[in-house]
């Protein structure tokens, strides 16, 4: 960590990072929207916009970042690679009254588990207030309501029984895409990160990350 970064605090995101075939896929849909719509806002790609499940947000110290690390190390070798179900894609509309693009995932027993141990872990951690401040941003980038909101109650409005694990794909409606590139039904999701937030609540950074590896039978 750079010298200073340790005395502001940090928007994350703990999450699970899709395998390649899911990755390209959403990267392409996201393509898709942003050539249909012409919105920009969210802009998918492996290393700035990256896509992802988000498990758990909170803003922390970043004196506290490096509490993480051993904890989600244990859990991802617990728990991981894990196998999930993929719905499919879905159009909602969000908080903001915007229509989000997403792929659903199926809320698998072992990634619930995972779910409540990282809300748990997160929940170990001294909560900061959220300020633009605490995200990545772009020089006079100006946050969203949405994304300085969601944030800080996360776990209130997203967590538990009302989880849902996705993976945001961008703004626009489903009915408009043609051609859309095929979805695997299942995937083996094996590497759990720690992102730094930007607007939107896009990952735009790994902080952390670890990939479990294969378990022999």
């Amino acid at each position: 960590m750079v010298a200073g970064e340790m005395y502001r605090n940090y928007a994350v995101d703990i999450v699970l990072l899709p395998p390649p075939e899911v990755m390209d896929a959403a990267i392409k849909i996201n393509r898709m929207l942003i050539e249909k719509t012409g919105n920009t806002s969210i802009q998918l790609d492996v290393t700035k916009q990256i896509p992802h499940i988000s498990l758990a947000m909170r803003c922390i110290p970043g004196s506290s970042l490096s509490q993480l690390n051993t904890p989600l190390e244990q859990l991802a070798n617990r728990l991981m690679p894990m196998e999930i179900g993929i719905e499919g894609l879905v159009s909602v509309v969000n908080e903001a009254g915007d229509h989000v693009v997403g792929i659903n995932l199926v809320k698998e027993d072992v990634l619930m588990v995972l779910h409540r141990s990282v809300v748990a872990q997160l929940a170990t951690l001294p909560k900061e207030r959220c300020s633009p401040a605490s995200f990545v941003r772009e020089d006079n980038e100006v946050l969203t309501p949405f994304t300085l909101n969601y944030v800080p109650n996360y776990t209130e409005n997203a967590g538990y029984e009302k989880y849902s694990p996705h993976i945001t794909l961008g703004y626009g409606s489903l009915a408009e895409l043609e051609n859309l590139p095929v979805v695997p039904k299942k995937a083996t999701f094996s590497t759990l990160a720690v992102c730094h937030l930007g607007n939107h609540c896009t990952c735009r950074s790994v902080i952390w990350s670890m990939q479990a590896e294969e378990r022999r039978v």
